[in-house]
């Protein structure tokens, strides 16, 4: 049997040949086999199969297939049914003979794990430096069947080496639509659509140059597993063929569901694609997907409009746009999901678009995208943001980066707004996104359309991490009653050109804010010195702004605001305050402050026209020692507790005008010296005097009083420890 082979694979060799360069006696100076020893073998039982290349004594002026044809790689496609377990060889293993190694070996071990009624062996040569995309010369070949009598795939069926060998030519793909073939299976050599295609009497597909070719009215299909390749469609990455047409004809296809984009040599050019459903894309390493940079107002790169289970897959690679191009609009965006059911999206970054980078909202019918999932993506130079989320129902966004938004409001890294009051914001989940350098906000909420509604609004973001964007995470234009809740969880917010947090507008009967364990680092890079504007966390309405009667339900739990530059520019570590004096801010928390360093001790909080304010000091960054100055209590002097440790002597803490609904002030003597409050001239303190203008006092180590101002000229107290004397 070996020497048959040898016999064949050498006449074999020179009709190969033949077809395979331009030289009529073009020839290899390697002579290739592949033989085995076993003549019959059952299912599982391994056995082994030797691979040999001879130098053959060939004169040195002879015209070679190859360039270097000493020197090769080689590839063995292996049957269905079966599986290598060892043995030297493995995929594209080279070599190179000389007159001191004029043999190669190579052993292959394996075993059929499925008996199958046919297959072959196929044994390719190629140049020293082929690659997956490289043309291979078929070398050898050794065929099996299955043994006369028994089933198909039985457990007991023998797989018996074929005496004959069935010959597989290499053609063009014109070259086989030109002659009448009478092979059951050739091999396409054109760059890009190699591959095997076999003969399918009872197909009736149509001939399109790329999984099925008809020639003589016999129909070739291409022979292959997974993803079907964009090169075989004539897809080219060479940074100016316009792909548009060709790869939205292999999404329409209802027979593709799976599409695979090899690197390019530059990029795939584009303009738009609609994807259809149940279809996976999935694009190696570094691909670049480029547009035209000649979208319409409404027009989207990729768009996915009511489509359920898309899966987009890559590590990075990037698809861009032209966003120079683009000086109007905003709704050029980069993917867009409305309406979509289940829907991933991983490792892809969308830049330099005309309006969004990803963008998630509702459809004509159905007014959510619900159970989309976008993992590892990124977001640059976008004209509006990086990422919108108008309406979901189970949206995951896991470590994305989202960077220089800039060209149309809101400009942020990631926009959550609705359009419409039928729309949804619900398990909205954002782990760990970075945002950076946005000319708006790292993150902005706005759910003003939801308010009356029976909406309930569920987001949680957490390790949100932004630097240096205009505020870390912007809330606003809330007016209304709105059910629900929005956390933030760990984030770290630094380098913010305004507020590391500002909820602006936003009313006290909306949905509750968590800000858990909140981190800010040197906010206010623009040196406002304003305390409300120059604060690190603001809760407050504007002058001029319309909404509900008072703003607020914002909680603030275990912050952390530190200054560590040399000029520090942090006015307020919290400002509170209705500046357009509409109301008050109502039902907001601050809890258990961590860590407030850089700041003027003087100025932590800024308070005006509060209600219903909890307020928490466990690790005593709002207590003061007044020491040896006398102290005048105003709008940006709040402290939990003020006493008097390390006092000298009489201490007065003057209790100026500040407003009704001032939150609960205690004042403590630690020290044998007096503790004077003197309240304004029109004020009284409730119910010690009755009279105004009075002042009270105390000089008895452990006695402490709360005080709230409850009306305008009174403050009440709540709590009293020892005896505390009025002014005569």
């Amino acid at each position: 049997m070996t020497t048959w082979l040898s016999n064949f694979f050498c006449l074999l060799l020179v009709g190969l040949l033949t077809l395979s360069s331009a030289h009529t006696f073009a020839i290899d100076p390697i002579r290739f086999s592949i033989t085995t020893t076993a003549t019959e073998v059952l299912v599982n039982e391994e056995f082994e199969i030797n691979i040999k290349a001879d130098l053959l004594n060939i004169p040195a002026n002879t015209v070679y297939v190859f360039e270097t044809a000493r020197a090769f790689r080689l590839k063995v496609i292996l049957p269905d049914g079966f599986r290598q377990t060892g043995g030297s060889y493995n995929d594209y293993i080279e070599g190179e003979l000389s007159g001191n190694k004029p043999s190669a070996f190579y052993t292959i071990k394996g075993k059929f794990v499925s008996a199958e009624r046919a297959g072959v062996f196929q044994l390719l040569r190629s140049h020293k430096s082929a690659n997956s995309a490289s043309n291979f010369v078929e070398v050898g070949r050794l065929s099996f069947g299955m043994s006369e009598g028994l089933q198909e795939g039985a457990a007991n069926a023998r797989i018996a080496l074929a005496g004959t060998v069935s010959y597989i030519p290499y053609l063009s793909i014109s070259a086989l639509r030109s002659i009448s073939d009478t092979a059951t299976s050739v091999f396409i050599t054109d760059q890009g659509g190699a591959g095997i295609f076999k003969h399918n009497p009872s197909s009736t597909k149509a001939d399109d140059g790329a999984l099925t070719i008809v020639t003589a009215g016999k129909r070739y299909e291409r022979v292959y597993t997974g993803p079907a390749n964009v090169e075989w469609f004539g897809v080219v990455g060479d940074g100016t063929t316009d792909n548009t047409a060709a790869l939205q004809a292999m999404l329409d296809r209802a027979d593709i569901s799976s599409i695979y984009f090899p690197k390019p040599a530059v990029s795939y050019r584009i303009k738009r694609l609609n994807l259809r459903s149940n279809k996976t894309i999935v694009l190696e390493e570094g691909t670049v997907v480029e547009g035209l940079g000649t979208l319409g107002l409404e027009e989207r790169m990729i768009m996915m409009n009511n489509v359920q289970n898309i899966s987009i897959k890559g590590n990075n690679v990037v698809f861009k746009d032209k966003k120079a191009n683009y000086t109007s609009g905003e709704q050029r965006h980069m993917f867009a999901m409305l309406g979509v059911t289940n829907v991933t999206i991983e490792g892809v970054a969308a830049n330099n678009s005309g309006g969004d980078g990803f963008y998630i909202g509702a459809s004509s019918t159905q007014k959510y995208s619900e159970n989309v999932k976008l993992i590892n993506i990124s977001a640059d130079n976008n004209r509006r943001q990086g990422l919108s989320i108008v309406s979901g129902k189970n949206i995951e966004v896991t470590s994305p980066v989202l960077t220089n938004s800039n060209g149309t409001a809101p400009n942020a890294g990631i926009d959550i707004e609705p359009n419409n009051p039928d729309e949804f914001l619900e398990g909205i989940r954002i782990t760990n996104p970075i945002t950076r350098n946005n000319v708006g906000a790292g993150i902005v909420i706005l759910i003003d359309d939801f308010k009356g509604t029976n909406r309930v609004v569920d987001i949680t973001i957490t390790n949100h991490n932004d630097d240096g964007s205009m505020y870390g995470a912007y809330v606003s234009r809330a007016t209304g009653a709105i059910a629900g809740t929005i956390t933030f969880q760990n984030p770290i917010w630094r380098n913010n050109r305004a507020n590391g947090f500002c909820a602006s507008n936003y009313s006290s009967n909306a949905c509750t804010i968590q800000v858990n364990d909140p981190t800010v680092i040197d906010c206010n890079v623009a040196g406002s010195t304003h305390a409300v504007f120059g604060s690190a966390f603001l809760v407050y309405r504007e002058a001029n702004a319309l909404g509900d009667v008072n703003v607020g339900n914002v909680h603030i739990i275990r912050p952390k605001v530190q200054d560590t530059r040399s000029v520090k520019k942090i006015v307020s570590a919290f400002a509170f305050d209705d500046i357009s004096r509409k109301g008050t801010v109502n039902n907001c928390s601050l809890i258990d402050p961590v860590v407030l360093d850089g700041l003027d001790v003087l100025k932590y909080v800024h308070f005006a026209v509060l209600n219903n304010f909890a307020l928490s000091d466990r690790h005593e960054k709002l207590t003061f020692d007044v020491a040896q100055l006398n102290r005048t209590l105003t709008y940006g002097f709040y402290k939990r507790v003020f006493h008097n440790a390390t006092s000298t002597g009489t201490r007065t803490i003057s209790l100026n005008g500040l407003p009704a609904n001032y939150p609960e002030i205690t004042f403590e003597v630690r020290n044998g010296q007096i503790l004077r409050l003197i309240p304004t001239i029109n004020d009284n303190i409730l119910p010690l005097s009755v009279n105004k203008g009075k002042y009270i006092q105390c000089n008895v180590v452990g006695s402490k009083i709360t005080l709230r101002k409850t009306t305008t000229n009174s403050w009440q107290v709540m709590e009293m420890i020892g005896t505390w004397t009025v002014q005569p």
